[in-house]
């Protein structure tokens, strides 16, 4: 069975009547009830604006599905993300919406629970600080070769620092970080060896795979801890001998 959709009132009163009706009650010309029958405001209206529990400004229509508070910190979080580099697309920003609601469990009248086009529309509508744009693609290799990129690149990473206001992790060695891969081939490359004098076509054998290798991703901090690696194995199943080896506190997946 389909979950019964929440009814949405609109709100039939103008914004002058609501302020004559919230003027008259505050300064106690009439009372609530009196007040909601003659402007035409319902009373739960006025009572939740004059005890602050909703903006006072309020527009027509539906009311929004987030709140003005749960709008803002989606706003902030896809403006920051475009920022550092990974802006949203709007498919992102409507799967993000959708587990907000699915985790609050707020009625909605979308379609399990995950807002469209027309949502994504309205909400661009009420936060003009976001807008869409065409990005050019770049490789991450691409992004931070040159000198320029990476002085830019510290620039922006300073301003984000202090616009969060802390600036001051950057004299604290062991929250400062620096991460770096290599690959560890299995199958090892020529080399010196011991061998008879004289021997002139000398081979090894490889154990594995030509071309078979492990990446490893090493992490250590500027006040020299060493966070645990993290270490990809070319297998699509890891080998139990391999799991049982893993030291407590780490994780493997896939």
């Amino acid at each position: 069975m389909g979950r019964d959709k929440q009814k949405y009132t609109r709100f039939k009163y103008s914004e002058e009547n609501l302020a004559l009706a919230l003027a008259a009650v505050k300064s106690g010309s009439m009372k609530l009830s009196d007040a909601a029958r003659r402007f035409d405001v319902p009373k739960s209206t006025i009572h939740n604006k004059i005890k602050e529990k909703v903006p006072n400004i309020r527009k027509m229509g539906p009311a929004p599905v987030l709140s003005t508070a749960e709008e803002d910190r989606l706003q902030n979080w896809i403006l920051s993300k475009a920022k550092l580099g990974f802006p949203m697309h709007p498919n992102e920003v409507k799967d993000a919406v959708q587990k907000i609601l699915k985790t609050i469990g707020r009625i909605n009248p979308f379609v399990d629970d995950r807002p469209g086009n027309k949502w994504l529309h309205l909400f661009l509508k009420r936060n003009p600080n976001i807008s869409k744009r065409n990005t050019e693609i770049i490789s991450k290799s691409r992004a931070s070769v040159t000198e320029s990129a990476i002085r830019e690149w510290f620039s922006e990473l300073r301003t984000f620092l202090e616009n969060e206001n802390i600036l001051d992790m950057m004299n604290d060695g062991s929250r400062i970080f620096n991460a770096d891969e290599t690959g560890v081939r299995t199958c090892t490359k020529s080399g010196l060896v011991l061998a008879p004098k004289n021997y002139k076509n000398l081979y090894e054998i490889a154990s594995g795979p030509e071309k078979e290798s492990i990446t490893v991703l090493c992490n250590y901090s500027a006040s020299g801890i060493a966070a645990p690696p993290m270490v990809v194995f070319p297998y699509k199943r890891v080998p139990k001998e391999l799991a049982l080896t893993v030291p407590e506190g780490w994780a493997i997946g896939r």
